[in-house]
């Protein structure tokens, strides 16, 4: 089972600085990093490369911004990232009108070196969910990849994943900040008595010292 969780949301996304974007897209519901956001997953990378902690396994959500992110930190520190369908976007009916259309596996695998497809999903998410059904898909997602890892995992993703994540692992939103490319640790501590489960702790949340 992995000691150690860490989480970080995707860089700055193209459609929230030009209004227009989504009108002419071909993915309207899957914009990429702007060139900010490209960089400031860079810097996450960067700051993982000189100070650690060496991962053990990568998973990203497979929307663009996501695996754009992962991607790049991926290059500076000489990783392979996973593609986690249960990692993704909340399915939200507010938002979408049916499931977001992304690009598939093989092209995101084809378009970025670093990311891989030769994993069976942990959960596939289903359209719509509300916000409670989609935390806790996220949750579920996070607790089945630490329980088949070992070591140190990060898992790349949205405002939503870094939630959902301590909120599975931990059983509370406490503390949870999620501002883009912030990163979030959790560690496990103990085994709890009784009914055998772990026991994690936050231990920092929304960090962006690196930025």
């Amino acid at each position: 089972m992995a000691d150690a969780v860490w989480v970080v949301r995707h860089g700055e996304r193209r459609d929230t600085v030009d209004p227009d974007w989504a009108e002419h897209a071909e993915r309207p519901h899957d914009p990429p990093l702007t060139e900010l956001g490209r960089w400031a997953a860079w810097r996450v990378g960067r700051r993982f490369a000189e100070s650690g902690p060496a991962f053990d396994a990568i998973y990203t959500s497979p929307f663009l911004r996501a695996v754009e992110t992962a991607d790049e930190i991926c290059r500076e520190i000489g990783a392979e990232a996973w593609l986690e369908p249960g990692l993704g976007e909340h399915r939200n009916a507010e938002w979408f009108d049916a499931e977001p259309e992304i690009l598939s596996n093989q092209a995101l695998t084809a378009r970025f070196d670093p990311i891989r497809d030769d994993h069976e999903p942990s959960l596939h998410p289903t359209f719509p969910e509300t916000h409670a059904e989609a935390s806790a898909r996220v949750g579920e997602t996070a607790t089945r990849i630490v329980e088949d890892e070992a070591g140190t995992v990060l898992l790349v993703g949205h405002g939503l994943t870094v939630g959902g994540v301590v909120e599975g692992l931990v059983g509370s939103t406490a503390g949870v900040d999620a501002p883009l490319c912030g990163i979030t640790r959790i560690e496990r501590v103990a085994e709890r008595t009784g009914d055998g489960t772990d026991e994690w702790e936050l231990d920092c949340s929304g960090d962006t010292s690196h930025l």
